[in-house]
């Protein structure tokens, strides 16, 4: 609050335990002091910042769609099983199987581990021609006549069947 005092000099201070705005005013003639006070309110303009809220866009996932798979159904067998030994075929047969192998060459090297009219494997970790008795003719199959080779292709079939030759067999 104000404090008044009789003072005989210049000036006097007031004081203030509030916000108010105080003006004082001596008058030097009569040695008194007078203290004016005005309240003035004061506006301090404060700017608050609105909420903020934020808002994700929206997301839109596709359905997932199963996977698409194709599928065919097992050709037939057309090779029927393996014989209990007693298969044989016809010279005709043979033939019709060295056109399709090597173009009727009975005597064909074709230099893939295959050789002779029928393709027999002679290769040296793995010889059909070598197991099935071959060597008592030749020591390859394009080395033995059309008769050898169809001797050693008996024993084949009779063995194995026709899924000796998957490329070209008859049945």
């Amino acid at each position: 609050m104000f404090q008044r005092s009789p003072s005989s000099g210049a000036s006097q201070t007031a004081s203030s335990t509030d916000s108010s705005l105080v003006v004082a005013s001596v008058s030097a003639e009569d040695s008194t002091t007078t203290t004016v006070a005005v309240t003035v309110p004061v506006t301090v303009p404060v700017t608050v910042p609105a909420p903020v809220t934020t808002v994700a866009p929206p997301t839109t996932i596709a359905p997932r769609r199963a996977p698409t798979t194709t599928t065919t159904a097992p050709r037939r067998a057309t090779t029927p099983p393996a014989p209990t030994g007693n298969a044989t075929a016809s010279p005709n047969q043979w033939d019709r199987l060295a056109a399709c192998e090597t173009g009727g060459n009975w005597a064909a090297n074709s230099g893939n581990g295959y050789g002779g009219g029928l393709q027999f494997a002679h290769n040296s970790n793995w010889s059909t021609w070598r197991a099935f008795g071959g060597e008592e003719f030749a020591a390859h199959p394009w080395e033995a006549t059309r008769e050898q080779q169809i001797v050693v292709a008996e024993r084949v079939l009779a063995r194995s069947g026709w899924s000796a030759w998957p490329g070209c067999s008859p049945y």
